[in-house]
Formats: structure tokens, C-alpha cells, sequence
């Protein structure tokens, strides 16, 4: 796979003429319909492709090292699909619930299968490829709780989606990718394991997830996106300490 994290950031795409602004708007909204006309040919192809597999071995796959870009871009939106309403990254608040008997929250893994696929489909090289990523990924900053927990606050791989994009001239109808602040790696699903106390979660700066497995202000796990864990939150009031004779 590319090298995810050699890139930074791009520069502001503005300009102070009101005229260019207004005719690079146009091109970028002629071209955004364009490649999605052909994109979505493409997404039909690359599905029917995929692995016949449960999300759980579909989520695997995308982090196997030996995977293909097509096969993994496949596997991706086969799972996207499975996952979230219409397979639109832009309804990731619809997946719910958890892969079972290993606990992993779909949600995550629904954020997971939008970021690989983004990076295997760039990584195939193909202008429809390339338009299928862009669409992707504005279609999950539509989101607004997806991009608020998955952009504003995103993993190193991130960055170098953006900065790949603008040197390929794929821009968002809105004229620039925006900022993330880099918290943690992908994947973002990993199995629930082990407890924390609501103290440490809140302390640490952890993601609460409810009991449906999405981000929340407060909830029964919690996830901890910088070691990539997702814990069990109990009271500190349900430790129990044995005394030693």
C-alpha cells in the first residue's frame, strides 16, 4: 500500500478573484458530477468482486499486508454497504451494534471500511477510482457526526488522504479538504477487552460509545482512540480490593 503518512496538509485553493473563484467552482462541480456518473459504475464492478464473507472477515481482510488495492477496495464497499443505510458514507450514523462473539462496534467498523476503502481505491490508480474516493470521503464529511469524530478529530492516515487529493486535483465541492486534528491510527474498531473506571475514561479523553457501539457524550464503553482499545467503563464503586493476610 501507499505510504500513508509521508504527506502533509495542503495549501488554501483560494484565490482574490471573485471571477476565477466563481469559474473554479463551476469546474469543480462539472467535474464532481462527471466522476461520479463513472464512480458509481465502478462501486457496482468492485462489489460484485468482493469476498462472499461475514463484515467481521470483510473487516479483517482490509488489513491484511498481501491484499490487493481492487480486492481491498472491494472488500471495503461490500462492507460499507452491510454496515451503513444505502452503503453512503454520508448516513454513518445508521450502523449500529456490535460483530459478535468478538464485541466490535459496527460503527467503527462501518468509519474503518470509508477510510480503506478511500486509500485502496486511491492506491489503484484509475481516474474512476480516484473520483469513487473523493466522493467518499465529502460524502462521510456530510456527516456531520462522522466528520466531527472521524475528520475534525482523525488518524495519521488522514493526512496523507487530503494532501494525495489535492496534488491530484480531486477537491470537494467546497474547494478544500479540511483539517484534522491527528488522534490515533487506524483501524478505529478493535474487540471490547478489559474494564476502565469512568474517572480514568473521562480523565484520559477517551470516546464514550453507548450501547449500540457509537460515539456518545456518555456511554457503557469507552474508546480509547490513541493505544486503538475499547474498554468495559464501570464505577469505581464495583472494585472490589481483597485485603492481603
Amino acid at each position: 500500500m501507499l505510504v500513508l503518512f509521508c504527506f502533509s496538509g495542503g495549501g488554501s485553493f483560494a484565490s482574490d478573484d471573485p471571477v476565477k473563484r466563481f469559474d473554479d467552482l463551476v469546474l469543480r462541480y462539472e467535474r464532481r458530477i462527471q466522476g461520479r456518473e463513472s464512480s458509481a459504475l465502478l462501486r457496482t464492478a468492485l462489489e460484485s468482486e468482493a469476498e462472499t464473507a461475514e463484515p467481521y472477515a470483510l473487516w479483517r481482510s482490509l488489513f491484511r499486508p498481501e491484499i490487493s488495492p481492487r480486492k481491498g477496495a472491494a472488500n471495503a464497499l461490500s462492507l460499507l454497504s452491510s454496515l451503513v443505510e444505502r452503503g453512503d458514507p454520508a448516513e454513518w450514523d445508521s450502523a449500529h451494534g456490535f460483530v459478535y462473539p468478538s464485541i466490535i462496534p459496527k460503527p467503527l467498523m462501518a468509519a474503518d471500511s470509508i477510510y480503506m476503502g478511500i486509500l485502496f481505491l486511491l492506491e489503484m490508480g484509475d481516474e474512476e477510482a480516484e473520483h469513487l474516493a473523493a466522493f467518499l470521503l465529502e460524502s462521510f464529511i456530510e456527516s456531520s457526526r462522522g466528520k466531527f469524530f472521524f475528520v475534525t478529530s482523525c488518524p495519521e492516515a488522514y493526512s496523507f488522504i487530503a494532501a494525495e487529493m489535492e496534488s491530484r486535483s480531486l477537491l470537494p465541492s467546497f474547494g478544500r479538504w479540511p483539517d484534522g486534528e491527528i488522534t490515533g491510527t487506524l483501524p478505529f474498531a478493535s474487540p471490547v477487552r478489559g474494564w476502565v473506571t469512568y474517572g480514568r475514561a473521562l480523565s484520559e479523553g477517551m470516546v464514550f460509545l453507548d450501547g449500540a457501539g457509537r460515539p456518545q457524550s456518555n456511554g457503557i464503553y469507552a474508546w480509547d482512540r490513541k493505544q486503538g482499545e475499547i474498554y468495559t467503563v464501570i464505577d469505581e464503586s464495583d472494585i472490589i480490593f481483597f485485603p492481603f493476610d
